[in-house]
């Protein structure tokens, strides 16, 4: 081949080590991108003109090498040569190829074979030898000889799949470390590419990246590892699990290219190899041994009693429960410790998602089992135990009569739509309570509602005992809220948890397969009896905003006049009459906090009485903003004009979910009407799953 210098030292190169990649040899030899593809091209030219097969190159930046290729230019030898001439081995080197042809070996192993394949004395290979022992100690093995099976290791197989994982990573950062590691444990080249494409189409199923040492390493070492599954070299641990029992990951499906024609391998080993495929460090520690069982099962009895305490309720047969749990739990414990991605069809993101009060429960409850993981539970893991918990409540009829509920009452300043969304969040909150009735301020102080406790929005004067509450609760206030009320009242004493219908829906459908009609029928049982947001055709913004109720005001204007503004077009639809504003300026004479979505979207609205014929919204992007009672510069305002306490409740979750999309930033950038209702569009397809019919 007539080729220049540097590109035949690539040639070379790939020649010598064609597991290289294109990275390395980039820095190798200080080349750009496009001087390597320039001189794999000259390449390809030159073996082109002697009719053999061209070098590729896969999109990870690795090469594939025909075999016609090698056995040209090694006059048909196809074992890569070792350079050996160039490299000495040092002490530390010599005992870690030792090590390597000890647990890769497919026959008997002599003092000459150490001798003969290293090339260095007896003297050296038996100094080396101690060397090797007193490694092997970090590990709890031993070097072991017999004249029937030779030199070989003694110790327990997971120890030495740990030594023979290091010592892959530790021989690939040789000088030629990969030839070597082919040569001292004869691996056959065709099966590592094969095992290379598999590793590169999971990364493509998982949508990962394995880094780029690892990348090298893990097709070997799962090539040895099979090796040893094949011969009786079997990992004595239970995983406590059937390997189908991982199906439910998209992990699993991955991992299954890499070993599904891989004959001999027991389930046990086949958990093993999925598991270490799928992660970095893959530890004793991190099985599911019987101490590790034992700790899982203090933590789930820590959870059953903190649930207790949250739904005021004593569950009979705990230990029934128990042991369905720890049952269940096998397989999510390695979906958890591993991070593989639950396939669950009836727990997926969804508007209607706090609704489920059960689930709410059993995550408030779920500490103990975040301090076993030390980690964060899915919530998707979190729904499965509810449902466990939930089935076990209906068997030992441990069920509230509806009798024994405490009434609760919730005051707005307005009474609609704000209060509506209260008591969506406050009935998930709290599952013990019936919430009876929504009032305005006004209506309040008119008549003595009979209830047990009362919720509201501002401070009542009235001697009965009343939780102020904000409209919109984080997380970290909700909790702090459940708290303050079960500490204050007699709550936490009653024998309460949820619905009798709620839990004999989940009891019809607990041994079910079908998945999505788990997911309807639970979705349906957690709505209380005034809630009719799931029976309703929802409203969505896109539908109640067209070009003519979206209005962009590029200068300063005062609330007064924005209001005005926001009114006309519903004016002119008969969706309000002239009153309406007037009420809205006299309420509202500065933005109050109870209306401002999360910081970022005004929602001025007030009582049906006040003028409004309809539902109906009108959207101001306001450039240079105006000022909330709480001093924050709002951009977007949206003003809501309803006759109906619930038929516009899903609009107001869509706004409440607009605040945290990037959409928002978009739609306060907008220039036009029209751009305003493409991005509004966008944002129904990103919300609701769904292009807009």
């Amino acid at each position: 081949m007539n080729l220049t210098e540097r590109t035949n030292q690539i040639f070379v190169e790939l020649m010598t080590d064609p597991q290289i990649a294109s990275r390395e040899l980039c820095n190798k030899y200080q080349l750009t991108r496009g001087q390597l593809n320039y001189a794999l091209q000259k390449i390809n030219d030159s073996l082109q003109a002697e009719n053999l097969p061209s070098i590729q190159r896969t999109k990870n930046g690795h090469f594939i090498i025909a075999p016609a290729v090698f056995n040209f230019f090694r006059g048909g030898q196809t074992e890569t040569p070792t350079k050996r001439d160039d490299y000495v081995f040092s002490t530390k080197e010599r005992a870690d190829l030792i090590q390597l042809m000890l647990l890769s070996k497919e026959e008997y192993l002599s003092l000459n074979h150490f001798i003969d394949d290293l090339q260095v004395s007896r003297n050296t290979i038996l100094r080396d030898l101690k060397t090797v022992d007193n490694q092997l100690q970090h590990y709890d093995l031993t070097l072991k000889y017999t004249r029937q099976k030779g030199y070989f290791i003694k110790g327990d197989e997971w120890n030495k799949r740990q030594l023979l994982a290091d010592l892959l990573s530790n021989l690939a950062d040789m000088h030629h470390g990969i030839q070597f590691i082919v040569q001292f444990a004869n691996l056959d080249r065709q099966q590592i590419e094969i095992f290379k494409n598999r590793v590169e189409l999971v990364e493509e199923e998982l949508n990962v990246r394995f880094t780029g040492e690892r990348l090298k390493v893990l097709p070997l070492l799962m090539i040895l590892l099979i090796r040893r599954a094949q011969k009786g070299k079997l990992i004595s641990y239970n995983y406590k699990i059937n390997y189908r029992e991982l199906a439910d990951t998209k992990e699993y499906l991955a991992a299954d290219r890499m070993i599904w024609d891989v004959d001999g391998l027991t389930e046990n080993e086949r958990v093993y190899m999925t598991l270490l495929l799928l992660t970095t460090n893959l530890s004793r520690g991190d099985i599911l041994s019987a101490k590790e069982i034992n700790k899982l099962k203090e933590a789930l009895e820590a959870v059953i009693s903190n649930f207790e305490k949250s739904a005021g309720v004593i569950l009979e047969e705990k230990s029934k429960l128990l042991d369905r749990l720890l049952i269940h739990m096998r397989p999510a414990y390695y979906r958890i410790k591993y991070h593989l991605n639950l396939q669950s069809k009836f727990f997926q993101e969804n508007k209607d998602a706090s609704l489920f009060s059960l689930f709410y429960l059993v995550k408030e409850a779920s500490g103990p089992l975040e301090t076993f993981f030390e980690k964060k539970v899915p919530d998707a893991e979190l729904f499965l135990i509810s449902l466990f918990i939930g089935s076990h409540i209906v068997e030992s009829t441990e069920i509230i009569h509806p009798e024994n509920r405490k009434k609760a009452i919730i005051v707005c300043p307005n009474g609609v739509s704000i209060a509506v969304l209260l008591e969506n969040t406050l009935s998930n909150l709290f599952p013990e309570l019936d919430f009876t009735l929504l009032v305005s301020e006004k209506d309040f102080y008119k008549s003595d509602y009979p209830a047990d406790l009362i919720f509201s929005a501002v401070p009542l004067k009235t001697d009965r005992k009343v939780f102020v509450v904000k409209s919109f609760l984080s997380e970290k206030e909700k909790r702090q809220l459940r708290e303050k009320v079960i500490r204050s009242t007699a709550l936490i004493q009653q024998d309460h948890i949820t619905p009798e219908k709620i839990m004999a829906i989940v009891k019809k459908n607990v041994d079910v397969s079908d998945e999505a009609k788990l997911y309807d029928d639970l979705l349906g049982l957690f709505k209380t009896k005034e809630n009719k947001l799931l029976e309703k055709k929802k409203l969505r913004l896109f539908d109640a905003l067209s070009e003519d109720t979206i209005q962009i005001f590029n200068e300063e204007i005062s609330w007064a006049d924005l209001l005005d503004q926001l009114a006309k077009p519903l004016e002119e639809k008969d969706i309000v009459t002239a009153n309406y504003v007037q009420a809205l300026k006299e309420e509202m004479p500065l933005i109050p906090a109870y209306s401002v979505l999360r910081n970022k979207i005004a929602l001025p609205h007030t009582v049906p009485e006040a003028g409004a014929k309809g539902v109906g919204l009108s959207l101001g992007v306001v450039k240079k903003g105006v000022t909330s009672a709480d001093g924050i510069k709002i951009k977007t305002v949206i003003l809501l004009a309803s006759n109906d306490k619930e038929e516009h409740i899903d609009l107001i979750f869509e706004m409440m979910s607009l605040t945290g999309s990037e959409k928002l930033a978009d739609l306060e950038a907008a220039t036009s009407s029209t751009d305003i209702r493409k991005i509004l569009l966008a944002f129904n397809q990103e919300y609701w799953g769904e292009s807009h019919e």
